[in-house]
């Protein structure tokens, strides 16, 4: 599925966090996702707000394994955010659908990757990207999952091996 993307560095505030999570998705006629970065100082959010955009898709990480064993062995991983220069998506939605071509001539395939999500929207525009500070003491960190990273927490990490290779020979 991923095999033919040509991936290309899409610079944002996001791009070279360490860490990204998913706080909302809200489509009211506009497009408005919220991230946070849960492991950097005061917890920053920005707004990522598309005025336009005609389809969109998330889905959580853990099912988009191919996806990231084609970044790795093409030597595409260029942080998280990026658009795909060449995306099977459009190339689909123009030859079947005759009405998004006549509207989003243009339109581009943008991509998030998040400690839980990939969410990719079709714009024919540039997003807004506003910064909305620091999260408030006391609001929980964004995102579905408890994620344990080698350098801190390696006891848990060994300790969930076993129900993962168990999740995954299923």
């Amino acid at each position: 599925m991923y095999e033919t993307w040509i991936i290309e560095r899409w610079n944002t505030p996001l791009s070279a966090l360490q860490s990204v999570a998913m706080v909302s998705l809200i489509d009211d006629g506009q497009l408005s996702i919220t991230f946070e970065a849960p492991r950097e100082p005061g917890r920053p959010r920005w707004r990522v707000t598309f005025e336009n955009a005609p389809g969109y898709r998330n889905l959580l990480e853990e099912y988009r394994l191919e996806l990231w064993h084609h970044i790795d062995s093409t030597q595409q991983r260029c942080g998280n955010t990026f658009t795909v220069a060449n995306s099977p998506w459009l190339a689909e939605l123009r030859q079947h659908e005759g009405i998004f071509d006549a509207h989003h001539t243009s339109a581009a395939h943008f991509v998030f990757l998040t400690e839980d999500d990939v969410v990719e929207v079709l714009s024919s525009a540039q997003p807004v990207i506003d910064f909305l500070g620091s999260t408030s003491d006391g609001v929980p960190l964004a995102g579905k999952s408890t994620v344990y990273y080698n350098s801190m927490d390696r006891e848990k990490i060994e300790a969930e091996f076993p129900a993962l290779r168990q999740c995954s020979e299923k």
